[in-house]
């Protein structure tokens, strides 16, 4: 876990088109182009492992959102247990989504042109229609090549087929998805170092090299890099303001003190909620981080979340359920339906996800005023961000096309594309001189709706950068996110489970590190 500076100072200047509108404002209910990493698997070997982990699934969770219809389960508080919301927007969860049909090739493949298939994960209606355009545009310029984005689900879909054609041996040329999962491929043995491309005399990134921060968007396993991104995005805690002041607030919580004090003063179950949890690896490393925890060893090799500060997040996590001024929402993507629909003050969620927020708060019967802040800390720690999306790489397959595969990827980072990419999903672009272009744009002049009626947000999003830390990325880490997500809701429910036993905070924290700490040394083997 890196905290990342030197390019988020400067991209705190103009990198403020990062969180691309995912989809259009027609589209309320359709999913964030991406969330916080899913769980991936243990690098293939003779058949697919879908996961290091059983992703079965996690203890009962709290499911009071303020609705009026009959709940599926029981609440472990004393709080009404009522029905989960039924409109589904965009959240940061597994369940299934509807899948967009991506348009038609605008573009016919030249004789002879050497064909390559890219399989994403990019699941925003806006977004697979433009990858497509993105991709007919190259193929009109370099006819030698045919680019065809190929969507294969979600990012744990697109994590399975991908095993199974590498036991298959029936690959694609070029995969997106999540850092780790890359680097699953890479243990596999199918992804190819792009260090040669990068440095190649004639198309290799040249100045280019310059307009990019390895750090943040370059994926390095074992010294070679696996992976680079074309934009990111962070994790951050959205909140009603008006909620908050007529609750006597008038700026976000910093502290959990400050946090603790809003919850007291707006929630009145089963009406009005505090905060819709979603349980999840991501949320978790960030409420460590602002606690002062390491989440993980600076080798990356062990979780460490066992100690004080990780124990006190999940204390904190308790509270909240026991005080009922938090549940866990039981309908796919239920935290931005209720915060759309004015019933809870705060959500956490990715950058990615503006567009969403403004469609669900503005298609309510009574709009309100919103915005983002960092997650809150101790008073004495800092309001880190946790900074995560998606990677591109190279699959072995032919000199050919690796280097068309190459171009390609080269094509995606350039500024023109780079700054229509940021406005289609709000993305932080990986190219400077492109987020500075984005981050100068007038919001009147902005041609993407969507993106417009976010600038402002997304403006605010990019002081957060200079704190922006990032979670382990290897492979192996992204096999143990179900047993952190497991033992938040085993904490917050006070349930116990095939999955997590304990739910004392203490107790759980240290079956926790147990469990990551041992699929982390059995991963691949």
């Amino acid at each position: 876990m890196k905290t990342i500076r030197t390019f988020l100072l400067v991209l705190c200047v103009g990198a403020l088109v990062g969180v691309m509108a995912c989809a259009p404002a027609a589209q309320p209910t359709a999913a964030p182009p991406t969330s916080a990493p899913q769980p991936t698997a243990a690098p293939p070997t003779t058949a697919p492992q879908p996961t290091a982990v059983p992703p079965t699934s996690a203890p009962q969770p709290t499911t009071v959102p303020p609705t009026s219809a009959p709940a599926n389960t029981e609440a472990p508080t004393t709080a009404p247990t009522v029905a989960p919301t039924t409109a589904p927007p965009a959240g940061a969860t597994n369940t299934p989504r509807p899948t967009p049909t991506p348009p038609p090739p605008q573009v016919t493949a030249a004789p002879g042109a050497v064909q390559i298939q890219f399989w994403h994960a990019l699941t925003g209606a806006s977004q697979v229609a433009e990858l497509q355009k993105l991709a007919d545009q190259f193929n009109a310029a370099n006819p030698q090549y045919y680019v065809q984005p190929i969507l294969q689900g979600n990012y744990a879909e697109t994590l399975q087929k991908m095993n199974a054609a590498i036991t298959a041996n029936s690959l694609p040329d070029m995969i997106l998805g999540n850092p780790g999962d890359l680097g699953t491929y890479d243990a596999a043995g199918v992804m190819v170092p792009l260090d040669d491309y990068i440095k190649d005399p004639t198309d290799g990134l040249g100045d280019l090299a310059a307009q990019i921060d390895p750090a943040l968007y370059f994926d390095t396993f074992d010294n070679r890099t696996i992976g680079i991104s074309n934009g990111r995005s962070i994790q951050v805690m959205y909140y009603n303001v008006d909620m908050l002041k007529a609750a006597g607030f008038d700026k976000p919580p910093a502290t959990f003190d400050e946090f603790d004090k809003v919850c007291e003063a707006v929630s009145k179950p089963p009406d009005t909620y505090c905060y819709a949890l979603v349980p999840g690896a991501s949320t978790f490393a960030n409420l460590d981080w602002n606690r002062g925890g390491a989440y993980a060893s600076a080798d990356e090799t062990k979780a460490v979340f066992d100690e004080a500060a990780g124990v006190a997040t999940l204390e904190w996590l308790k509270k909240l359920a026991d005080k009922q001024w938090s549940y866990i929402p039981a309908a796919a993507f239920g935290d931005q339906t209720d915060f759309g629909n004015g019933k809870v003050a705060f959500t956490v969620g990715s950058t990615a996800g503006l567009p969403f927020y403004q469609t669900a708060v503005q298609g309510s019967t009574k709009p309100f005023a919103w915005s983002i802040a960092p997650l809150p800390r101790d008073a004495n720690g800092k309001n880190y961000v946790d900074l995560f999306g998606p990677s591109i790489g190279l699959v072995q397959s032919t000199p050919e096309k690796q280097k068309g595969a190459w171009l390609f990827l080269k094509f995606l980072l350039s500024k023109e594309v780079e700054e229509e990419w940021a406005q289609v999903t709000t993305y932080f672009p990986a190219n400077r001189s492109a987020a500075t272009a984005v981050g100068a744009m007038d919001p009147s002049s902005v041609t993407n709706k969507a993106f417009a009626g976010v600038i402002d947000k997304y403006k605010l999003a990019v002081t957060f950068l200079p704190d922006g830390k990032r979670e382990p990325t290897a492979a192996a880490w992204q096999s143990v996110r179900n047993i952190v997500a497991n033992m938040m809701t085993a904490v917050f429910t006070g349930k116990s489970g095939a999955d997590f036993t304990a739910t004392d905070p203490a107790a759980a924290a240290k079956e926790g590190v147990e469990r990551v700490n041992k699929a982390l040394s059995e991963f691949g083997k």
